[in-house]
């Protein structure tokens, strides 16, 4: 990997709560449209880790370099949340521009942008909509395009197809393949779904422990297939199975996920750079 090219890198990374670390000696980069997708049993710090590498919490230990969004009206990073979380009184086109508020653009210039995001994930016909009238996968599309809007350098997306039903989750699975091959970010993606993390990224790396205590990079694993159909291709299962066997289900005496879900249901940061 071209170290200079990198938008994204993690530097014997340990994050946690208070002074207790979650997750410890954290190591990996990441270049301009690659996905990697993080998994690991519940508690092994998933969503700890999203936190770490944008900043919402800051490293016990090592370091974490974004590469910052020099461009006017973008940013350096957003997030996708497990729910949508559009606010219900504001149109989708509204939400869509929420994160573009405060970066510079005039109002026709942040219509344009939310139009064009919309577009991209097939839902500019309902921009006018209320986000009540719209279903699950097409609220959660919404979501992706409120953080696509404002050009991240880094998108990172916390399980965000995990509440769909299995037809909608796949349709969009295979809209974030599409989506990737028109957008410069960069994607960490977390899920428990180890297929999932197959079929979509490049790298796959896995979180676990091997005994008590902080949990830890079990395996930074290159998903050498191709991407467009990818589920019929000779090897995906075999990688699914690498990844299942990989996978540590040790318990940590602390409880790690109650903390983790906290976070998660907190109030939405704020998208910066």
């Amino acid at each position: 990997m071209n170290a200079s090219a990198r938008v994204l890198q993690a530097t014997d990374l340990a994050v946690g709560f208070g002074d207790v670390p979650v997750l410890e000696g954290v190591h990996f980069g990441l270049e301009p449209q690659k996905l990697i997708a993080v998994v690991g049993a519940s508690g092994a710090g998933k969503s700890t880790l999203l936190r770490g590498l944008s900043g919402l919490l800051p490293p016990l230990a090592g370091s974490v370099a974004l590469a910052p969004q020099t461009d006017p009206g973008t940013r350096a990073w957003s997030m996708v949340f497990q729910a949508p979380r559009l606010l219900p009184w504001r149109r989708v086109r509204a939400n869509v521009e929420l994160g573009l508020e405060g970066l510079g653009l005039s109002a026709t210039e942040r219509r344009l942008r939310a139009e064009r995001y919309l577009q991209q994930v097939e839902l500019l016909e309902y921009a006018d909509r209320w986000p009540h009238m719209l279903s699950g996968g097409q609220q959660q599309r919404i979501g992706l395009a409120r953080a696509l809007a404002v050009e991240p350098r880094v998108l990172f997306m916390d399980e965000p197809f995990s509440a769909l039903d299995a037809i909608t989750r796949r349709r969009l699975q295979q809209g974030l393949v599409q989506l990737r091959q028109r957008t410069p970010a960069a994607i960490v993606f977390v899920t428990h779904d180890i297929e999932e993390a197959v079929l979509l990224s490049d790298r796959v790396l896995v979180l676990g422990k091997e005994r008590a205590g902080p949990a830890t990079v079990q395996a930074d694993l290159p998903v050498d297939l191709p991407l467009d159909d990818r589920r019929n291709a000779p090897g995906f299962r075999s990688m699914i199975q690498d990844v299942e066997s990989m996978i540590r289900t040790t318990p940590h005496p602390a409880d790690t996920a109650a903390t983790e879900s906290q976070v998660i249901e907190g109030d939405p940061p704020r998208s910066h750079g």
